[in-house]
């Protein structure tokens, strides 16, 4: 794979393919997670492809598609509250054009349909089970996507795993290495910690040690807030570790249908919001957000899983600025970790 980050900005060269597996939640077995894997595919064109999309956002993957040979890195992806394995297909079809795997399950009880028109009683409830919940879950999606068989599985390499989330996903990522031991690197979108988990979101020895990891965050989040819940948060991550801060971009502007999510984001406040959002027409287009995501995850994934000495060297200060303007890596990165 190159070192260059402009490089990972392009699609990469595989077409991909996308498959749904059934995965029962190990320790309640009735309790479904549809999962999804994306995966280079062996032959095919995808560029016109539309698997369906829980939005109506295009999701350039083809259904079924044989998988190429492998064996490839493994990358186990957690959605956000209230979000769907779907949401962020811009990013999964990406890395698996780049050669990863990239598996994605439902957190059942956490999903956008379930947790319509809960009060805030129920929602804290249904937060409180999800704390305990969604690693598990994100290991048995693991095993599931190691455990496939058929033409349309592919091969994976078990010592080459990583773990990506967006907002509690990414509370979810950054718990997966000392939940699963599996999990070589860690990237989190936006990731939520206090406020929003609640007291004590990541006890002492939670947190990745000696695992590389990204954090990437909005600097006009609303939810995830950068002092309250990002500063804090990336202090306590240890070496080697690398946060790039993403100018004029909000909460949603790491899943597909920024515009759509911004908008409802911008109507309904939410009650831990710290300040109103402003109108998406005043952020960062969804071309150049999804863009620079795309080559900073990828770039981050392909040195860390391949054991590179210094897993965010493509992630410089001159590559990042180069990349998009947008881009503030380390003016911001020092004061948050001051």
């Amino acid at each position: 794979m190159p070192n260059d980050l402009l490089a990972f900005a392009a699609r990469g060269p595989h077409p991909v393919g996308v498959v749904t597996l059934e995965v029962a939640d190990p320790d309640e077995p009735a309790r479904r997670l549809p999962t999804d894997v994306w995966y280079p595919a062996r032959s095919g064109d995808d560029a016109q492809a539309r698997a369906p999309h829980p939005f109506a956002q295009i999701h350039r993957a083809l259904e079924g598609a044989p998988a190429a040979a492998g064996p490839f890195p493994l990358i186990a992806f957690s959605h956000g509250n209230s979000g769907v394995r779907r949401q962020s297909t811009f990013l999964t079809t990406h890395l698996a054009s780049h050669g990863f795997v990239v598996v994605a399950p439902d957190h059942a009880g956490n999903t956008f349909p379930e947790t319509l028109g809960l009060d805030e009683e129920a929602r804290k409830a249904m937060h409180r089970v999800m704390r305990a919940k969604r690693p598990v879950d994100l290991r048995a999606a693991i095993d599931a996507a190691l455990g496939a068989a058929g033409d349309a599985a592919p091969r994976i390499d078990a010592a080459r795993i990583g773990a990506l989330g967006h907002s509690f996903g990414g509370w979810t990522a950054l718990k997966m290495p000392r939940a699963d031991a599996r999990v070589r690197a860690v990237c989190g979108l936006a990731p939520a910690a206090e406020p929003f988990v609640g007291r004590r979101a990541f006890e002492a020895d939670e947190l990745p040690l000696r695992v590389p990891s990204l954090i990437v965050a909005g600097a006009d989040d609303c939810l995830v807030d950068i002092d309250t819940s990002v500063r804090p948060l990336y202090a306590r991550l240890a070496e080697p570790r690398r946060l790039v801060v993403l100018e004029d971009a909000d909460h949603f502007h790491f899943t597909d249908g920024i515009a759509l999510l911004h908008g409802m984001h911008v109507r309904n406040r939410r009650p831990l919001q710290t300040r109103d959002a402003k109108p998406y027409e005043e952020s960062l287009p969804e071309v150049r957000t999804h863009r620079a995501l795309q080559a900073l995850v990828t770039a981050f994934f392909a040195a860390a899983l391949a054991g590179a000495a210094d897993p965010h060297r493509a992630l410089d200060d001159h590559a990042l600025r180069a990349l998009d303007p947008a881009l503030a890596p380390l003016r911001d990165a020092q004061a948050l970790s001051a």
